[in-house]
C-alpha cells in the first residue's frame, strides 16, 4: 500500500469527524416544551347560576266601569301616580240622571200614598190587603231608587289604591263596557324579576335564596334581591319552572318589561373538581382530555376527563382527575403524550 500523503489523511479525518457529528445530531432529544401549570382544587360549593328574565310589577289592578256608557272624561295619563279614592274617569251621566230622577219621583209618590193610607188602616177603615199592597209598593220604589242611584255613582271610576297608571285603554267618546279594563294600575315600589329555571335545577332553589339582578337598561346596575316565589307547574314545552325574585324599587327606576340577568347562589350545586376552561382539549373522537404534569419528572401525561358543568370560573370535572393534579394551562397545544416540559412560573 502506498503511503498516504498529509492532505489525504486530513481529508479522511474530516469526513470521519463530519459523519460522527451528523449521527450525534440525529440522536439529540427534542427541547422541553415551556408550559404553565394550574393546581386542581375542589369546586366551590357556593356556585352562582345565571338566568335571563324580565321585570314585572308586583301587583296589577285592572279597573273597569260597572255599566255600559260613553266615556265623558279621563283625568289621568299613563305613568301618573294616583292616590286611593282619586277620580280617574267618568261616563256621560245624562241617561243615568234621568233614570235616577224618575225612580225618585216614583219613591216620593209611594211615600205619599203610604202616609195617607197608614192612618186609615190603623183606624180600621182600610183593608189589610190594600195596606200591604201600598207598603210593598213603597219598598219597591225605594229599591228602584237605590239601584238608579248606584247606576249614577258607577259612572265614576276611582283609584282603589295608591299606584301608578300603567295603561289607559279609553278616551272620551269611546264606549266603555263592564268587565273590560279601562284603566290599569300597577304597583312598582316592589318589582319582581321573573325567570325560567330548568327542571334539573329547580329543586336547588328555594324561597329566601339570595340573588343579584343586573339590568342593562339602567347601565348594568346591580340590585340585591330574594327569591319570593318558586313555581310548581312546569312549562310543558320548555320544561322550565317560573321563579320570582323580589326587588326594592323605591326610586321607581326599574320599569316592568326590562330585560335582566339574574344570578342565584346555589349552595352544594357542584361537588366535583375545578379546572380552567382553556386546560380542557378535545381529541379527534370528540373526547375531552387534559395534560397533567408531574413536577418531579417534568413529563406531561394525557388524561381523559368527564365534564359535569360550566362554572363561573371554569369547568366542573367529575372524573379523570385527582385533587392537587397539575394541569397545563399554557403551551398545551404544543404537547404530545409523555412530552418533556419546562415549567414556567405563573
Amino acid at each position: 500500500m502506498k503511503n498516504l500523503t498529509a492532505p489525504a489523511v486530513s481529508l479522511i479525518m474530516a469526513l470521519i469527524t463530519g459523519t460522527g457529528c451528523n449521527h450525534s445530531a440525529n440522536n439529540t432529544q427534542p427541547e422541553p416544551v415551556p408550559v404553565k401549570l394550574y393546581q386542581v382544587r375542589a369546586a366551590d360549593a357556593r356556585q352562582y347560576t345565571a338566568y335571563s328574565g324580565t321585570i314585572e310589577e308586583s301587583e296589577t289592578i285592572p279597573l273597569s266601569f260597572a255599566s255600559v256608557g260613553t266615556v265623558a272624561e279621563v283625568r289621568v295619563s299613563e305613568g301618573q301616580f294616583v292616590k286611593k279614592g282619586q277620580l280617574l274617569a267618568r261616563l256621560d251621566t245624562t241617561t243615568f240622571k234621568s233614570a235616577w230622577k224618575m225612580a225618585n219621583a216614583v219613591q216620593q209618590q209611594a211615600e205619599d200614598a203610604y202616609k195617607r193610607l197608614a192612618p186609615m188602616y190603623q183606624n180600621g177603615n182600610l183593608p189589610e190587603i190594600k195596606y200591604i199592597e201600598v207598603e210593598t209598593g213603597l219598598q219597591q220604589a225605594k229599591a228602584a231608587a237605590a239601584i238608579a242611584r248606584k247606576g249614577l255613582d258607577d259612572c265614576n271610576l276611582y283609584a282603589t289604591t295608591d299606584a301608578l297608571v300603567g295603561k289607559r285603554s279609553v278616551n272620551p267618546g269611546m264606549i266603555a263596557l263592564p268587565n273590560v279594563s279601562s284603566i290599569t294600575l300597577v304597583k312598582i315600589s316592589k318589582v319582581f324579576a321573573k325567570v325560567a329555571v330548568p327542571e334539573d335545577e329547580i329543586s336547588l332553589i328555594k324561597t329566601g335564596d339570595k340573588a343579584m339582578v343586573t339590568i342593562g337598561a339602567l347601565g348594568s346596575r346591580e340590585y340585591a334581591g330574594t327569591v319570593e316565589e318558586v313555581g310548581v307547574m312546569a312549562d310543558p314545552l320548555a320544561h322550565t319552572y317560573k321563579i320570582k325574585i323580589a326587588l326594592a324599587n323605591s326610586e321607581w327606576k326599574i320599569k316592568p318589561g326590562m330585560i335582566c340577568k339574574v344570578t342565584i347562589e346555589n349552595p352544594g350545586l357542584h361537588q366535583g373538581l375545578l379546572a380552567p376552561s382553556l386546560a380542557v382539549l378535545v381529541d379527534e373522537t370528540g373526547k375531552n382530555f387534559v395534560y397533567v404534569v408531574d413536577p418531579a419528572t417534568a413529563k406531561a401525561t394525557r388524561k381523559y376527563v368527564q365534564i359535569g358543568g360550566m362554572l363561573a370560573n371554569g369547568l366542573e370535572i367529575t372524573a379523570g382527575l385527582n385533587r392537587d393534579d397539575h394541569l397545563v394551562v399554557s403551551g398545551q397545544h404544543n404537547l404530545v403524550d409523555n412530552a418533556a416540559v419546562r415549567i414556567l412560573p405563573n
